[in-house]
């Protein structure tokens, strides 16, 4: 299950300088401070088999690494995040429907490398199994720039996740500026006090909609105004 928090600092031209603060830089861990180049493309197929069960299909480059992930079962309770999620890395052998989505995913590799923490993988193989062998498209994009570090707050462990890019659908593109606080071991209400935090010091809003639910409203926004 992952959980987290989405703070929105579209009104910061350098959020990044957050990490700067005197009061945030003390509770980010030594050494832990990463820049990475992601690239976030989601697919599903023409029929929104997996959009009419709160389902996503994506894949991300993260600098050299690409990593395919299936999350479902969103909820979001003040500014709260929670979703099942499996992952897992794709070899250059498994890489070749991401030139033609068309040729469709293979689920049974997918199956017997994806890795999740607790969430139920009947779950997982049900959904898997309705899109076997099926074409996909790709429905958006986002690309983006993450500047994280590992946060101790409490007795809790969680990722702080500055993101700046672009959400990318239907020939159409949307800024997107974004603070993620993800919970890696501990409490959630060490998470949401630090939200809390965060929101008051650096005068930042909840963020109630994923990247993918941005993005899925800009391609109806280009297809409204298309047709």
């Amino acid at each position: 299950m992952e959980t987290e928090i989405k703070l929105n600092t579209n009104h910061m031209e350098h959020p990044e300088q957050m990490l700067e603060d005197t009061w945030l830089s003390a509770l980010c861990m030594p050494g832990s401070v990463r820049v990475i180049e992601m690239d976030s493309r989601y697919f599903d197929t023409s029929d929104a088999q997996l959009r009419n069960q709160n389902v996503s299909l994506r894949m991300r480059q993260e600098n050299d690494v690409q990593i395919v992930t299936i999350k479902a079962g969103s909820t979001s309770n003040s500014g709260l995040h929670q979703r099942m999620e499996w992952s897992a890395v794709l070899p250059p052998e498994q890489s070749d429907w991401l030139d033609d989505p068309h040729k469709g995913f293979d689920t049974d590799w997918f199956m017997r490398t994806a890795v999740s923490e607790g969430d139920p993988d009947d779950l997982l193989f049900d959904w898997l199994r309705q899109i076997a062998g099926k074409p996909l498209c790709e429905l958006c994009r986002v690309t983006f720039t993450r500047i994280a570090c590992d946060i101790g707050f409490g007795d809790t462990l969680m990722e702080l996740a500055i993101d700046q890019g672009f959400l990318i659908a239907d020939q159409q593109q949307k800024p997107v500026s974004e603070l993620e606080l993800e919970l890696k071991e501990g409490d959630a209400r060490d998470l949401m006090a630090l939200g809390d935090e965060l929101q008051r010091r650096f005068h930042l809003a909840l963020e109630s909609k994923s990247k993918l639910e941005r993005c899925l409203i800009l391609n109806e926004r280009g297809t409204s105004d298309v047709g």
